[in-house]
């Protein structure tokens, strides 16, 4: 039998929410990505773990990682740790869906929330939008899941031509453009019975939660870093990391 993962009490937004930060050693674009350093923190993990213990029970934060560097971590910020199996570790010699099995299947909660390190910008607010609006209409509503997005109006093509406008003398104004929304690759939320049954974290009717432009910066080539180190400044100029307590006193200083 595998081994389960349970902890923690309830969350502010959802009953029995676990929110799995996953990161492996490998990475085919960057490497050592996950170990690159963000903001005033060390690496992309220590800032992603940073942003979520403002709005969630750390015990509810599942670090997942086959490299036992990588959950030390967890430690220094009481967060729970998950040592995935080296088979679904390894490049992408596993298909995606049995990544997703294999991590879900052990952390046994109800709800399962799927945020990447490689956003750095989302915001603890955000996340905790999300959280709620997840409990709203997934839970007491009748969506099936919840994905980050990005609403977008503008001109797409493929191989074949225009997808989204006609490119001749009937040009439409980006203004009038179809709403498309872009996955940002910053979280993804179920329940873990679908997930598993489903083998991928979303259903095909989720709700499409937009984001700012700065928490669809995903990290992918080394110019994604580069330019989330810069667009750092304006999420700090803003106060986008500030929650809770901290939020409060701010906008009593403001006032």
């Amino acid at each position: 039998m595998p081994k389960t993962y349970r902890a923690g009490p309830r969350s502010n937004e959802v009953d029995d929410l676990a929110v799995i930060v996953p990161a492996r050693r490998g990475s085919s674009r960057i490497a050592e990505k996950c170990l690159l350093p963000f903001g005033d923190q060390p690496t992309l993990i220590h800032w992603k773990l940073s942003q979520l213990v403002k709005v969630i029970d750390p015990a509810r934060i599942y670090l997942s990682s086959e490299d036992d560097e990588f959950l030390a971590i967890a430690e220094k910020f009481g967060v729970s740790q998950h040592k995935r199996a080296r088979r679904i570790s390894i490049g992408h010699e596993a298909p995606f869906r049995d990544v997703i099995t294999g991590i879900v299947g052990e952390i046994e909660h109800e709800h399962i929330a799927w945020a990447t390190v490689v956003c750095p910008l989302m915001t603890p607010r955000e996340y905790a939008n999300a959280f709620a609006a997840y409990a709203q209409q997934v839970i007491g509503g009748n969506k099936d899941s919840l994905l980050g997005v990005n609403r977008v109006q503008d001109y797409f093509w493929s191989a074949g031509g225009a997808l989204n406008y006609t490119a001749d003398r009937n040009h439409t104004v980006s203004q009038d453009l179809p709403e498309w929304f872009k996955v940002t690759n910053s979280l993804y939320m179920a329940p873990r019975s679908e997930i598993l049954r489903r083998a991928y974290f979303l259903g095909p009717d989720p709700v499409l939660f937009d984001l700012a432009r700065l928490a669809g910066v995903d990290i992918d080539y080394i110019e994604d870093y580069r330019i989330a180190r810069a667009l750092y400044a304006v999420y700090e100029e803003d106060g986008l990391g500030q929650f809770g307590q901290a939020l409060e006193e701010r906008s009593e200083a403001a006032a």
